[in-house]
């Protein structure tokens, strides 16, 4: 095998790719969707629940919304957010003013969502208690729409008015009656349009939820899901979730179809939240611990300035701090950051960086960085395998590349940096940008490459074969290292002066350069000292300039 080969099988080791990372991603459905018992099931069988946030603005034509509902938008929600639906509020009576070519506004907009891996959720919002004969004609115009796009859920109706829960109620929500028009119908108007979607099926919007919902009630369709929305007003305990809508979760997939804490606002929505922050801080956690020990999908309301995001251009998540239920509203106060952090474990999101995950890829602990450094960034959510979706900036610069994948980033800090005390560092993947982390700069930071998950150096024998315990290096013969880190480079060699230590003692050196064909790599030719004591390993400490690899390296010596 040629030396070539081995160098690059040595270094491939080296630069492997390494598990990271912090929530794990939700998983991504693959439409279409159907419904089998208590579980939601994608086109492999594969069992998932929504994920998701309400994104208002059709409902209303609200430009500003609408301007932000892109892909750049959704694809925020769904890489940093970790989410996989968004619930579209509808309007019926922007369809009746404005017939087929609403509905094509709503289609350009849910293509967009679905081509962002997220499943979109359409619920009409009328100004009626129950389902009218108005809302019937809009649903088999939304069912001929939609009939053949798979990544669509149809939410019946928005919130029913609160009844007495009695058995004629349930009939009445199922059936119909001399001024409404049953949920089971709208299910049969969307069926023969040809559309064979999921549907969700709302409960009476009130602390009793599906309290006496049962057999007689329920809807003839196999692909239906049963939607609640438990704002504080109606839901501010367990047992009150339980009691209005989880235990129907061993028998239907459950929906909270609308949650959150919608502050300044003086409805009882708001006005029902404790006001100490930390209560506040508990209810949520509670919340979002009920949805997932249950097994319960769901989509948070809204994600809009003043809800879970501050604005449109970065994104940043609001925080839970005190705040009015007047008609005030403070952009900053939401549960943003709260469900940001619930979904990624990570304050910034997915594709967030932080200093103490980027480090030299020859190991070790995070340190300053070097110009020419190969690092590796550590994430979640920071790469695909393709080097083209993933860029990394250094002061604005772009940077080579070397490896991208969901967890691991792997760059060569660009020379330029070369006399900065600092940088700023931003990653950039398929065009959602990272936070910025500033890095202090130093002339060199040497590191020996060593085989993954080892101490051991990644070293040629002077016959050109891989170092190893059932191959070491003889004393007095030449071997070679490989490092990074080696600073700014000058016609091939390093700047500073490059020494190495084999077993504390000084070394003579036939080579200190660049390694022919590897990108940032330094490569070291020196000389076994014949005068090594008895053993075989031996540790090395390379310097360039006043710096020094770690200790602990190794190689295999006879």
């Amino acid at each position: 095998m040629s030396r070539g080969i081995l160098l690059a099988i040595a270094l491939l080791i080296a630069l492997a790719p390494q598990a990271a990372g912090h929530a794990p991603p939700t998983p991504i459905p693959l439409p279409p969707l159907h419904v089998k018992a208590n579980q939601l099931l994608d086109s492999a069988n594969t069992a998932f629940l929504l994920r998701g946030v309400a994104m208002p603005g059709l409902e209303t034509l609200d430009l500003t919304s609408l301007r932000a509902m892109t892909a750049f938008t959704f694809r925020v929600m769904q890489l940093r957010w970790n989410m996989n639906a968004v619930r579209f509020p509808l309007s019926p009576a922007l369809w009746r003013r404005d017939g087929q070519p609403y509905l094509d506004r709503v289609a350009a907009i849910v293509a967009l969502a679905n081509s962002e891996n997220l499943v979109a959720v359409l619920a009409p919002q009328e100004d009626a208690p129950l389902p009218t004969a108005a809302t019937l004609d809009f649903w088999k115009a939304c069912g001929t729409t939609f009939a053949k796009t798979p990544g669509v859920i149809f939410a019946l109706f928005n919130e029913p008015a609160p009844r007495t829960h009695t058995a004629a109620d349930w009939q009445l929500w199922r059936n119909g009656g001399a001024t409404s028009v049953g949920m089971q119908t709208l299910v049969a108007a969307i069926r023969a349009t040809g559309a064979q979607q999921i549907v969700s099926a709302p409960a009476f919007q009130d602390a009793q939820g599906f309290q006496g919902f049962g057999p007689d009630a329920y809807l003839t369709d196999p692909n239906v899901i049963y939607e609640w929305h438990p704002y504080f007003d109606v839901a501010l305990s367990d047992t009150g979730r339980t009691a209005a809508f989880s235990f129907l979760s061993g028998t239907f997939p459950l929906y909270a179809g609308a949650w959150g804490m919608p502050f300044g606002h003086t409805t009882p929505t708001c006005t029902a939240i404790p006001r100490d922050v930390s209560k506040a801080s508990d209810l949520l956690l509670q919340t979002m611990s009920f949805f997932d020990f249950r097994n319960i999908s769901w989509t948070a309301a809204d994600f809009a300035p003043g809800s879970l995001i501050q604005n449109f251009i970065g994104y940043t998540p609001t925080n839970l701090a005190p705040w009015t239920c007047d008609a005030t509203s403070d952009p900053h106060v939401g549960i943003g950051q709260f469900v940001l952090l619930w979904m990624t474990g990570d304050p910034a999101g997915f594709g967030s960086l932080a200093i103490s995950q980027i480090a030299s890829i020859a190991g070790g602990i995070p340190a300053p960085i070097a110009p020419g450094e190969i690092i590796s960034l550590y994430g979640q959510g920071i790469g695909s395998g393709s080097l083209a979706d993933t860029r990394v900036l250094f002061d604005g610069r772009p940077a080579s590349v070397l490896l991208a994948s969901p967890y691991q980033v792997n760059v060569q800090v660009p020379y330029e940096v070369g006399g900065q005390k600092s940088t700023t560092v931003q990653l950039i993947y398929r065009t959602v940008p990272s936070n910025t982390v500033d890095l202090a700069v130093v002339d060199a930071a040497p590191g020996l490459l060593t085989f993954l998950g080892t101490t051991q150096a990644a070293v040629l024998n002077q016959d050109g074969s891989v170092n190893q315990q059932t191959n070491p290096a003889a004393r007095g013969t030449i071997i070679s290292f490989f490092a990074v880190g080696a600073g700014v480079m000058k016609s091939g060699v390093p700047a500073l002066p490059v020494s190495l230590k084999i077993g504390s003692i000084p070394t003579e050196l036939f080579y200190a350069g660049e390694a022919p064909g590897l990108i940032g790599c330094l490569q070291v030719n020196a000389r076994i000292p014949a005068t090594l004591p008895d053993g075989d390993r031996a540790s090395v400490i390379l310097a360039v300039g006043a710096a020094e690899s770690r200790s602990g390296v190794t190689f295999w010596m006879k």
